[in-house]
């Protein structure tokens, strides 16, 4: 464990969820009372995408619809926590990246100097976020500083 907590960045994972909304929430809420920079992220995972177009499930065409689908959905989304942390007194640097979260994120939380990422939590149970769930695990097994856990 680190001596010195001083928390000066925090980055707050961004997908839509109801999990990752409350934790834009607690992060606005601690970059206010810490004084700190706060940066949100959102990954587009095309891996699954890709690995479709491979098997020929999708077109070129298609693919190319499924990605623009999925870059203004998750500008919506940096807009949405651009606007709660707003509402927080905090300004939210909007990042979007595109790759595999397990790869992604931790290149950003060090290249951008965070000291704590915060990301929502996942019921397991939820079969249908089986993906998700997953991404977030392999994020939370490659951070390369603190992580909070946002329920």
């Amino acid at each position: 464990m680190p001596k010195d907590l001083n928390i000066r960045h925090i980055l707050v994972l961004v997908d839509g969820t109801d999990s990752a909304a409350r934790a834009v929430e607690l992060a606005a809420n601690l970059a206010r009372a810490l004084r700190a920079r706060l940066t949100g992220l959102h990954v587009i995972e095309l891996e699954t995408l890709h690995q479709l177009l491979s098997a020929n499930v999708l077109t070129p065409a298609e693919m190319e619809d499924f990605e623009g689908g999925l870059k203004e959905s998750g500008n919506r989304h940096l807009d949405a926590a651009r606007k709660v942390a707003h509402g927080h007194g905090v300004t939210l640097e909007a990042v979007s990246v595109t790759g595999n979260s397990e790869l992604v994120v931790p290149r950003e939380v060090e290249s951008r100097g965070v000291d704590l990422l915060v990301i929502g939590a996942f019921d397991s149970s939820q079969v249908r976020f089986e993906l998700l769930f997953r991404q977030r695990q392999q994020v939370l097994d490659h951070a390369p500083c603190p992580v909070l856990v946002a329920r």
